[in-house]
């Protein structure tokens, strides 16, 4: 979970777009361009309730003001010079407030809430709209002079993708014409079939010799003729198989092409992002950036969080204060530098720092409370602790750390991708990270091996090597295979894919076994047998019904079966725990309470997501009241937390949805809104909701304790 003093930043990091967006809306909106009225309300919802819950009140006001005269709005007729100054100056104001850093650096709103009250009341009046509150006095178009600004400059966006529609639409011709040989060779092989079928009706084997001895003659003249035929039949369909092969192929290569964006943008976040927390910290910081790369845009979404994160975790908690680095002898510019590495498979990211490395005495008195062996752990064994959730080494709370929002954030954007994040700290010289994501999410290149009745793979980028084994060496703390040829390892914990699997099994001499990356280290796993890498085609765990927490995706092979691809980290995880431990471990985890949040504004969905997994929750999002409920149907939550107002279908018309489901009606449901209207409220209660709760007046430990309870069955 990002903390609030992240997601505040998000909030403003992405008002830029917002405030263009709804520009272009209300101006194509005065042009006549009545369609983009409701997007526009809808927009300026989401920024309600978002700034609401962020408690940036300004913000919130804005919102909630311009919201109330686009519904006037749409109710009363062609807008007026009052009517649009109030909407795009309420629009500058939401775009300087966000550029002003924050709050406490908005100019004087005043002028600006009189003249959206002003032109609410103005529409209301001219439909005869009684009950308003009194209007304010219309008041001028606020001066130009604190606003003159419309917008802060969008920030650059990546070059959007363009399918080579020419390419696309020759591959597809080609395609076609295959299509049509084929079909003239399946004609071809039914006549020869026929043929055969007319000499085998004329053999009697009940006939007299002479003329069984004739036709068998006629069958084997014509035999060979049906056999040139077929050989030429096989020869032409191989030809064909090869053409349509790369075809396809080709038009695969077309269509990535078009969904890859280059990293530079992303690289250019990230400096600036390094540059502002050594600002913000009093460091003096030099960030460099080498390398770039390609990769699916929907990576690149992911792996922008991620990254932000590092950077900034580099310069707080990996470069030491001035004083410190003049007392270790070190250069008093720290440096920060992030390498980006493309491969044929992977793109990988390392971010390295020349600091005080990971401070692993503080990281054993932190987890002492809760990690019974923490003060004998070495310090490779304390590293995947880094990735736990609510994990704070920082002794005080200051403007980027000690909130618990650590590398957590890190290991589930990048497992999300399939990806690994390792980790290589040395006290006092720095720390590396390693981010290892693949290129694309359509594909990804595996070395598939089985285990007894499981046919497994792993991601290629996490495999060290594949060995055989010579000797397998037992002590204390387990098995371990000593790495030839490798002076820097010496020994690695070694364990049995099928124990962990749940089949019987130890490793033992001449099995073989694959050499597997983890976030401190390698270890080896024993497997039955393996075979050369290869791309496949994925499902991916979160697209499937039913989920395993060792299995990230399905990828089905030639012969109709599926072949399972394993989480890496999670298989260390749980191979370092006995059989019967790991099996135990896996069905706890899947008995973990299930959250469904269906909320549409983002910032909102990631904020109350956060909260509920540091409650222990297992956390499932949707944004619309039809994906939840799709959601729900296929895995049914433990508790509900969703919006009223979404698109596609409402959270009211989701809850009676909801209720009229035997395996859902007695789901706990709790309800998030800023349109807590009386009858929406009555209609609710008669659904069964058990608390209806204001972003307006958001208080996270009144969640908790609802979601508490709701839990119990209180």
């Amino acid at each position: 979970m990002r903390s609030r003093a992240d997601l505040v930043a998000a909030f403003h990091r992405a008002m830029p777009d917002r405030v263009a967006e709804a520009t272009d809306l209300w101006l194509g909106y005065e042009q006549g361009q009545a369609e983009g009225l409701p997007v526009l309300r809808r927009l300026l919802h989401t920024l309600k309730g978002e700034a609401h819950m962020l408690e940036l009140a300004a913000c919130g006001e804005l919102a909630e003001l311009a919201e109330d005269v686009i519904d006037a709005a749409r109710r009363g007729g062609p807008p007026t010079q009052l009517t649009g100054d109030s909407v795009l100056g309420a629009l500058e104001a939401l775009g300087l407030l966000s550029a002003g850093a924050g709050e406490e650096a908005a100019p004087e709103l005043d002028g600006v809430k009189a003249t959206l009250r002003a032109a609410r009341e103005e529409l209301r009046a001219r439909r005869g709209e009684g009950g308003a509150e009194e209007a304010s006095p219309p008041a001028a178009p606020p001066a130009r002079g604190a606003l003159e600004t419309v917008a802060p400059p969008r920030p650059e966006q990546p070059a959007p993708a363009v399918l080579d529609a020419a390419a696309v639409g020759a591959l597809v011709h080609e395609l076609g014409r295959l299509h049509g040989e084929r079909e003239a060779l399946q004609r071809r092989l039914r006549e020869a079939q026929r043929m055969l079928r007319a000499l085998l009706v004329e053999i009697d084997p009940g006939g007299a010799p002479e003329r069984l001895a004739e036709r068998i003659t006629k069958t084997l003249g014509y035999g060979a003729e049906i056999e040139r035929a077929l050989g030429a039949v096989r020869a032409d369909w191989s030809s064909n198989d090869f053409a349509v092969g790369r075809a396809l192929g080709e038009l695969d290569e077309v269509v990535r092409r078009a969904t890859v964006v280059r990293t530079e943008r992303l690289l250019n976040q990230v400096s600036l992002a390094a540059r502002s927390a050594a600002r913000m910290l009093g460091k003096d910081v030099e960030v460099r950036v080498e390398g770039t790369g390609l990769l699916d845009a929907q990576v690149e979404r992911r792996l922008e969080p991620a990254l932000l994160h590092l950077v900034r975790n580099a310069v707080d908690h990996g470069v030491e204060p001035p004083e410190v680095r003049a007392r270790r002898g070190k250069p008093a510019r720290a440096t920060v530098s992030v390498t980006v590495v493309q491969t044929d498979a992977a793109v990988r990211v390392e971010v390295k720092d020349d600091g005080g490395g990971v401070d692993f005495a503080r990281l054993r008195e932190v987890l002492a409370p809760s990690v019974p062996d923490a003060a004998s752990l070495d310090d490779a064994e304390l590293i995947p602790y880094l990735f736990a959730h609510g994990l704070t080494t920082s002794r005080s709370v200051g403007a980027i750390s000690g909130r618990g929002v650590g590398l957590d954030v890190v290991a589930r954007e990048v497992g999300a991708l399939g990806g690994q994040v390792r980790v290589d700290s040395q006290p006092g010289l720095g720390t590396t990270l390693l981010l290892v994501v693949p290129k694309n999410l359509h594909g990804e290149e595996v070395v598939p091996i089985s285990s007894g009745r499981f046919r497994c793979a792993v991601p290629t980028h996490a495999v060290h090597s594949v060995v055989e084994l010579e000797e397998v060496l037992s002590g204390p703390d387990g098995q371990r295979v000593r790495l030839a040829g490798d002076p820097r390892i010496e020994l690695v914990p070694l364990f049995s894919l099928g124990a962990v699997l749940g089949d019987a099994g130890r490793p033992a001499p001449g099995d073989a076994a694959l050499v597997l990356h983890h976030a401190a280290g390698l270890f080896a796993v024993s497997v039955d047998a393996y075979e050369n890498p290869r791309l496949v085609s994925l499902v991916r765990s979160e697209e499937m019904p039913f989920t395993s927490p060792l299995v990230r995706g399905v990828a089905p092979t030639a012969d109709g079966e599926a072949m399972l691809l394993l989480d890496v980290e999670r298989l260390f995880a749980a191979a370092r725990q006995a059989p019967w431990e790991a099996a135990s471990a896996a069905a706890e985890e899947q008995r973990e309470p299930l959250a469904l949040v269906v909320e549409d504004a983002p910032v909102a969905r990631e904020l109350l997501s956060g909260i509920l997994r540091a409650l222990g929750l297992r956390v499932e999002e949707a944004s619309d009241g039809r994906e939840g409920l799709a959601r729900a149907r296929a895995a049914p939550p433990d508790v509900v937390l969703t919006d009223l107002e979404m698109p596609y279908m409402s959270g009211l018309e989701m809850v009676a949805e909801l209720r009229r489901s035997p395996a859902l009606a007695r789901v706990p449901v709790v309800v998030l809104t800023t349109a807590a209207s009386d009858q929406n409220v009555d209609v609710l209660r008669a659904l069964g909701v058990r608390a209806v709760l204001s972003k307006q007046r958001f208080v996270e430990e009144e969640l908790r304790q609802i979601i508490a309870q709701s839990l119990k069955g209180a």
